[in-house]
């Protein structure tokens, strides 16, 4: 007889999502009983998979032929129109969409507007064509403007019966409680590496590439997959690696002009920014890693003698804030403090020689 984890276990990997059992079984288990929330919050870092999730969330309650309850086959209409992005109950708005619908594209296009909530308010209320279920990601969902979330309340409050809503978003904190408090909230965390691993072998990668992307991944399986297929991402990874140990070696004084050309560029240069303080991040928690002497828990196990005789010397208590600094940095620039003021106070934090 097959006990009982074990088929949990091919009950959640028959999603086609890896590492994020919780999250899955939740929503399997609402699809099976019929009784999906009228809204869920979808949050992680970018890249760790939450699209993949919402697509296999829609697959599963718009199949025509579940193999088993809460599970889809992948293979009926249904389901291979919403892996195509053309099953017409099921609409995406993001802002890539917002940019192709603009008379004008050559806005910023920084943030979801009220036009953009009011056109899917419009929408949700229309009963679904093909399916059971009208299904509506909001993608970018950290970029809603504030008039433009409170637009949202209104379907959230009075959901229609037929309508899942979706909202994908990097950063949940960034929504406001009104809109947290009316839906589910599902953290997409980042994936182990043994199971990234596994994940991008099985999608056709070498062992050797699927490690070495692996490792560069941090745990973003969905960043992964597209590494693979886009070696231009390896080598912008592999880059940002480089300066954030060059910017970690550096003395003060050179620490502070990097971080002061950085503030300066930010507006301009936004997502680079973020890519190299994601990198700095990453270096400082290895670097604890192998002061530690844990270099199996690295993102890159190979760098393991190179850091410890780098980074050797400092104590754990300083590398531990060197970590705080960086994500305070990053939470500072999400909320909009003076980027030169939030980049010179976290160089000021690390260790020095």
């Amino acid at each position: 007889m097959t006990s009982p984890s074990t088929t949990d276990l091919l009950e959640v990997t028959a999603w086609p999502v890896r590492g994020q059992d919780d999250a899955v079984e939740t929503l399997r288990s609402a699809v099976e009983r019929g009784q999906p929330r009228h809204a869920y919050i979808f949050g992680g870092p970018e890249g760790t998979g939450k699209s993949a999730l919402a697509t296999a969330f829609a697959q599963a309650l718009q199949c025509d032929q579940p193999p088993a309850p809460g599970i889809a086959c992948r293979q009926c209409r249904s389901c291979r129109k919403i892996a195509r992005g053309v099953h017409p109950d099921v609409q995406t708005f993001s802002l890539e969409r917002q940019a192709a619908l603009a008379e004008r594209g050559n806005g910023k296009n920084t943030s979801l507007t009220i036009e953009s909530v009011r056109e899917l308010t419009a929408m949700s209320a229309l009963r679904p064509m093909e399916g059971r279920w009208r299904v509506m990601l909001i993608e970018d969902a950290e970029t809603l403007q504030e008039v433009a979330q409170e637009a949202l309340l209104k379907t959230l409050e009075e959901p229609p019966g037929f309508m899942v809503l979706i909202l994908l978003t990097d950063d949940a904190e960034t929504l406001l409680p009104t809109v947290r408090s009316r839906c589910e909230s599902l953290d997409v965390r980042p994936v182990p590496h043994p199971i990234l691993v596994q994940s991008l072998t099985d999608s056709g990668a070498t062992e050797e590439l699927a490690r070495d992307v692996a490792a560069l991944a941090v745990g973003r399986i969905g960043w992964a997959h597209r590494a693979v297929i886009e070696p231009a991402l390896i080598k912008r990874r592999r880059e940002a690696l480089d300066r954030a140990l060059t910017w970690a070696q550096a003395d003060g004084y050179h620490r502070l002009v990097t971080a002061v050309r950085m503030g300066d560029a930010f507006a301009k240069k936004r997502d680079e920014t973020f890519l190299e303080l994601e990198a700095v991040l990453g270096l400082w928690r290895d670097a604890l890693l192998a002061r530690l002497g844990l270099p199996r828990f690295m993102t890159n196990p190979a760098q393991a003698e190179q850091y410890a005789e780098l980074f050797g010397g400092w104590d754990v208590g300083a590398l531990h804030r060197a970590i705080g600094s960086v994500h305070e940095c990053i939470g500072d620039l999400e909320t909009n403090v003076r980027p030169r003021l939030a980049l010179e106070a976290m160089v000021l934090q690390w260790p020095t020689r």
